[in-house]
Parts: C-alpha cells; structure tokens; sequence
C-alpha cells in the first residue's frame, strides 16, 4: 500500500524538521500562509517521553491544515522507537521520520541521531521497529497491547481519544554525510536496502552541526543510489528559496528539497510571496496568539525567537526585534 509520498508533485518542497522551532503553532502558521508540500515535527525524543508524557506528548499534537504531517522520532532503544511510532499512527500521523542526523549532544550520548551513522547494526533495528509498529497498527492491534505504560496511554487519549482511520503511512530516515567523516557512499547505499520509502540527506557532517559549506556534490551522489534502489530522494541544507531548490533539484536529481532556516517568520517562502510589512506583522500576531493558546504563559518566553524572524526587511525592524524579545505575555506583544 503506498503512501502520501508517491502522490507528491516533484520537485517536492517541505518545510524540514527543526528542534525548537518546527512546534504546532509555528507548522501551522507554516501551513496556512506558505502551504509547504510535506511538513515535519520538530524530533521527539522517545528516551524522554516516558519520564514527562503530558509534557512531551505536545509534540504529538497537529491541525488538519498540515497534512501531510510527519512525526520525527530521535533516540536510540528500538523498543521505544515501536512504542511512539505506534502512537503517531494511533494519532494519525501520515508519515514518521526517524531522526539519524541530529547533532544535538543530548541525543548524540546516548548513541540517537547522527551518532547512528556509525552504529549499522542499531540502525537498523531502529527501522525494523518502526515498520513493525506500523505494520501491527494496520493490523489492529490496540494501544494498550503496544504501550504497556498507563500514564503514556492516558497522555496520548488527553490529545485524542479515538483512534485514527487506518492508512498508508510512509517512513523515512533524515540523516547527514557522516559523522566524523563523509560516508556518503557507504551510509546511503546501506539505508537504501533497508524498508524505508523516503531518504533525506543534510549536506553537512555531524562536526559541522549547521554551519559551514553545504556539499550538494555529495548530496547528488547519494541520489544517485537511494534512486537505484527506488527511494524518493531529497536534500537539505542552506536552500533560501524555492527557486534555489528547483535549481538544486535538476541539477543533483533530486526528488525535492527541505527547507529550514530560510522559513523562519517567512511561510511565503514556499509560495514565493513577497509580504508587506503589515502582512508580515498580522502573521506574527496571529502566530503568538496561537501559540499562548496551545502552550500558555508559562512557556510564553519561547514565542520571542520567532519576533527577531518576522522582524526583518522593514524600517523600525532592528529596534522592534529590541522591544519583541523582551516581552513575556501575548499582552505585551
């Protein structure tokens, strides 16, 4: 049974999973305004989410007007990776995405994200298990034989009660070059035999976390081989508008393109809009008044990253980033 994935026109442009930023209200508002073809969560760590379930289980939570929506999952103990892969399909997520490119030291410790690179074996019993969840999701086991923990039961049914309708759910990896060196060759052509749909590769290694050169060369050569073993293919790094990505996408064959840092406060970059400032500051408005709703006051100082995003590009800008970011209440703002 295929999933979304095959039904997405090429080149494929998304918005890319990033840690901290990619949160509900910020998708949304994603969503609405730039309508990126596929949109990722920011990762959800499964080694944390059975110590703060109600906390952690936020992550889970989406609108309709995102889909397709993928949950990306980090971490490193494949039981887990079931447990919270089951749960996104409980949840109805279209798609999970298991996170072997983070650079987050965290995640890194523990053998998760980028540090998978190395750890073949690990990688992919992690895979294994997310299939199977799927797998045994789609073949009606329930919640409570798949999660054994009441109190991670109980936090998934305060976000949704009734099970969603079963469907395609696609997989994918979002992985780098390397991790202390590019391994392209041998990483990519590894994860292509393993039963994933979708590869995404970060033109960077893991020292380089998100700076420095993007190796698009690499990228390329990594589409070469996921496309031999008929993956869909995309690539990641330093993409600042959607011409860019078309370019990059004929030139390393790529089936699409994730872009991150370059859709922050700019959901137009996806349309190729060009907003007035008045527009520019309804959004923002209607961003910070969406996320109070969601997380309210107490988290409210995580709202003020997004301000210096959206103040950019007009006269005044400088000085209200300044005042933005010193504001603790939606009020205030």
């Amino acid at each position: 049974m295929s999933s979304f994935w095959q039904t997405l026109s090429k080149p494929i442009i998304g918005l890319a999973p990033m840690d901290g930023i990619t949160d509900e209200p910020m998708r949304f508002v994603q969503a609405k305004y730039g309508r990126p073809a596929v949109i990722f969560t920011e990762f959800i760590n499964v080694e944390h989410v059975p110590h703060k379930p109600e906390k952690l289980m936020e992550r889970f939570i989406y609108s309709e007007i995102e889909r397709p929506i993928i949950a990306q999952l980090s971490g490193h103990t494949p039981e887990l990776f079931y447990q919270f892969a089951f749960t996104a399909c409980y949840l109805g997520f279209d798609g999970i995405d298991i996170n072997m490119g983070c650079p987050v030291k965290s995640v890194i410790f523990g053998g998760g994200g980028a540090a998978l690179i190395n750890n073949q074996q690990l990688a992919k019993e992690i895979v294994l298990a997310v299939r199977k969840a799927i797998d045994d999701w789609q073949k009606g086991v329930s919640l409570k034989e798949s999660i054994e923990d009441e109190n991670i039961i109980q936090a998934i049914l305060a976000i949704q009660k009734i099970e969603q309708s079963k469907r395609a759910i696609g997989l994918s990896v979002k992985t780098r070059l390397g991790k202390d060196s590019q391994a392209t060759k041998v990483w990519i052509s590894f994860l292509s035999q393993l039963p994933i749909e979708v590869i995404t590769l970060h033109g960077r290694i893991l020292g380089q976390e998100q700076e420095g050169k993007v190796k698009w060369e690499e990228i390329g050569k990594g589409a070469k081989i996921a496309k031999k073993y008929g993956k869909v293919f995309l690539g990641n790094g330093g993409v600042r508008s959607t011409k860019e990505a078309k370019i990059l996408c004929r030139r390393f064959d790529t089936d699409g393109v994730l872009i991150g840092r370059a859709a922050l406060g700019n959901p137009w970059i996806f349309n190729g809009r060009n907003p007035s400032k008045e527009e520019k500051l309804a959004v923002m408005l209607e961003h910070a008044e969406y996320f109070d709703q969601i997380f309210g006051k107490k988290a409210f100082v995580a709202m003020r990253k997004h301000f210096g995003w959206y103040a950019q590009g007009f006269k005044g800008a400088k000085r209200m980033k300044q005042i933005l970011q010193k504001a603790k209440t939606l009020n205030q703002v």
